[in-house]
C-alpha cells in the first residue's frame, strides 16, 4: 500500500513545487513586470513577496527603478560618427553630451524596452542639433552654453513623454564643445581676443563706477559745504540786521548817546588793526599838516 503511494505523493511534491515557482520576491529599488498568458500586467510589482502563476504560464521581467542611467551621445572623433553640429551662424561644431535618466513606468519601459535608448539617443541628437542651429558659434561656446542645454532637455522630456517610453529625463549636460581641428587654432584665438575685449570692458565700467561715485561724493560734499556756507550768511545777515534794528531803537531815543557809541565802537575797531599808535595829551594840540602835504604830493 505504502509503495502504492509513494509515486502519488512524489506527484504531489513536484506539483506543489511547480506552484511555489509562482512566489517571487521583488528586492528594494527596483520592478517586476508580469506577462501572464502573453498579456502584460497593467501594474507592476513593488518591493515585497508576490504570487503569481508558475514558469511556463507567466514570464517575469525586473528593472531598476533607483538607477540613474546614462545615455551618451556622440564621441568626440570624426564627422562620420555623427558629432558635428551646424550652428546658427553656419559654423561647426564637434559636441559631445550626456542624458541621464531614471524608468519612472517600469510596464512601458519593458513594452518599448529594445528601442527605448536608441529613440532617445536619436531624439537627443535632433533637440540637441535643433537648439545649436539657433544660436552663434561664439553662444554656445561661452554664455550660451547652458540654454543650449535646457532646451535640449526639456523638447527630449517632451518626447518622451509624448511616446510613452516610461522613463524620467533627469539631466542632460555638454561634455564637450568645441571647433574642428582644423580651425581650432582660429576659435582659440577669437575667444581670447574677445575674452580680452570683456576684460577692458569690464575695466572700463569699474572705472566709469568708481569715477562716476567719486563725482557724486565730491558734488555731495560741495553741495553740503554750500548750504552751510548759505545758512552761515543768512545767520550773519539776520544777526546784523537785528543789530541795526536795536541802534535805530537807541537812536530814536538818544540820537547823540548812540553816534558817540557809534563813533567809539568804530574808533576801538580801527586802532586795533593800527600797528604804530602816538598817545597824545588832551591839552596838546594836533599837527595834521604831515597828512595834509602827502595828501597835496
Amino acid at each position: 500500500m505504502k509503495r502504492r503511494l509513494l509515486p502519488i505523493v512524489f506527484v504531489l511534491l513536484l506539483f506543489f513545487a511547480y506552484l511555489a515557482t509562482g512566489l517571487i520576491a521583488v528586492a528594494p529599488g527596483e520592478a517586476v513586470v508580469a506577462r501572464r498568458l502573453g498579456r502584460t500586467l497593467p501594474k507592476a510589482w513593488t518591493q515585497g513577496p508576490h504570487w503569481g502563476l508558475p514558469i511556463g504560464l507567466e514570464t517575469r521581467t525586473r528593472v531598476r527603478i533607483d538607477e540613474v542611467r546614462r545615455l551618451e551621445i556622440g564621441d568626440g572623433g570624426s564627422a562620420s560618427n555623427g558629432d558635428e553640429y551646424l550652428t546658427g551662424d553656419l559654423n561647426l561644431l564637434r559636441v559631445r553630451a550626456a542624458v541621464q535618466y531614471r524608468v519612472s513606468d517600469p510596464v512601458a519601459f519593458v513594452s518599448r524596452a529594445e528601442d527605448v535608448e536608441s529613440l532617445l539617443a536619436t531624439w537627443a541628437e535632433s533637440s540637441l542639433s535643433r537648439a545649436l542651429s539657433t544660436r552663434g558659434v561664439d553662444a554656445i561656446l561661452r554664455e550660451g552654453r547652458s540654454e543650449v542645454v535646457r532646451e535640449t532637455e526639456l523638447d527630449l522630456s517632451r518626447r518622451a513623454s509624448d511616446a510613452d517610453l516610461g522613463v524620467s529625463i533627469l539631466s542632460v549636460s555638454l561634455t564637450e564643445a568645441r571647433p574642428p581641428d582644423e580651425v581650432a587654432a582660429d576659435f582659440a584665438a577669437a575667444q581670447r581676443a574677445a575674452s580680452d575685449r570683456d576684460r577692458r570692458v569690464n575695466e572700463a565700467n569699474s572705472q566709469a563706477s568708481t569715477t562716476l561715485t567719486a563725482a557724486r561724493s565730491q558734488a555731495s560734499s560741495r553741495s553740503e559745504r554750500a548750504r552751510a556756507l548759505a545758512e552761515r550768511a543768512v545767520l550773519l545777515s539776520n544777526a546784523r540786521a537785528e543789530r541795526f534794528d536795536a541802534l535805530l531803537v537807541e537812536a530814536r531815543r538818544d540820537r547823540r548817546a548812540t553816534l558817540q557809541r557809534i563813533h567809539l565802537e568804530t574808533l576801538r575797531e580801527l586802532l586795533s588793526k593800527v600797528r604804530r599808535k602816538i598817545l597824545l595829551d588832551p591839552t596838546e594840540p594836533v599837527d595834521l599838516s604831515i597828512f595834509r602835504e602827502r595828501s597835496e604830493k
